[in-house]
């Protein structure tokens, strides 16, 4: 993927145009500033897995490591980089979150009326689903993460589905949602104990 780079503050992030006009930002990049507790390939995974769309959010290509060998890589649209900065709850989080929204003001500068609504648009979308990926688990994550996933159990739309009635009987309104490429409205996310409280509740029972 061919790019021209505008190197802005923080250091060390920089905003490529891609060919067909997407502006992006390195995956790697984005972490070593962050600074998350855990591995690159291990965040990464865990924050690709909030619905983000391959080809769509974020572009995979192979790198090289410092040793000369290859490594996967990974480019996120400007929307998907912000998005998970806000998901770290963090002072750098918030930072560069701040860092992106100045880019897209030079953008408006030069943008058209439709170009700037539509910017609007998609801010507002991300911030209506923000959420904290320490707390708000999909079942998809839940299943994953406890190698539930094969075990046929119980089926990932039922175990949803029992959730999301949990939820609203505990919480009284419905729950929050993070992008998924399965489905148009979002996918629905729940504190880990509730999912986890209702899937030993079904094993109980049945």
């Amino acid at each position: 993927m061919k790019a021209t780079a505008i190197t802005l503050k923080p250091d060390k992030i920089n905003i490529r145009a891609t060919e067909n006009g997407v502006q992006t930002v390195s995956a790697k990049e984005l972490y070593n500033w962050l600074t998350p507790k855990t591995r690159f390939n291990t965040w990464i995974k865990r924050m690709l897995e909030y619905g983000f769309i391959e080809n769509l959010d974020f572009y995979p290509f192979l790198g090289k490591s410092k040793k000369g060998r290859p490594t996967k890589e990974y480019a996120l649209t400007l929307d998907c980089a912000k998005n998970i900065a806000m998901i770290q709850r963090t002072e750098k989080g918030r930072q560069i979150r701040r860092y992106f929204i100045e880019v897209e003001k030079r953008f408006r500068a030069i943008a058209t009326p439709q170009q700037i609504n539509e910017l609007y648009n998609r801010v507002s979308e991300l911030e209506s689903r923000q959420i904290e990926y320490a707390n708000d688990w999909t079942v998809d994550r839940y299943l994953n993460v406890n190698g539930f996933r094969n075990r046929q159990v119980i089926s990932r739309q039922q175990l949803g589905k029992l959730c999301t009635k949990q939820f609203r009987l505990s919480m009284g309104c419905e729950p929050k949602k993070v992008p998924h490429p399965s489905y148009p409205k979002g996918q629905n996310v729940y504190p880990y104990e509730l999912i986890n409280e209702v899937y030993h509740n079904y094993i109980r029972n049945n």
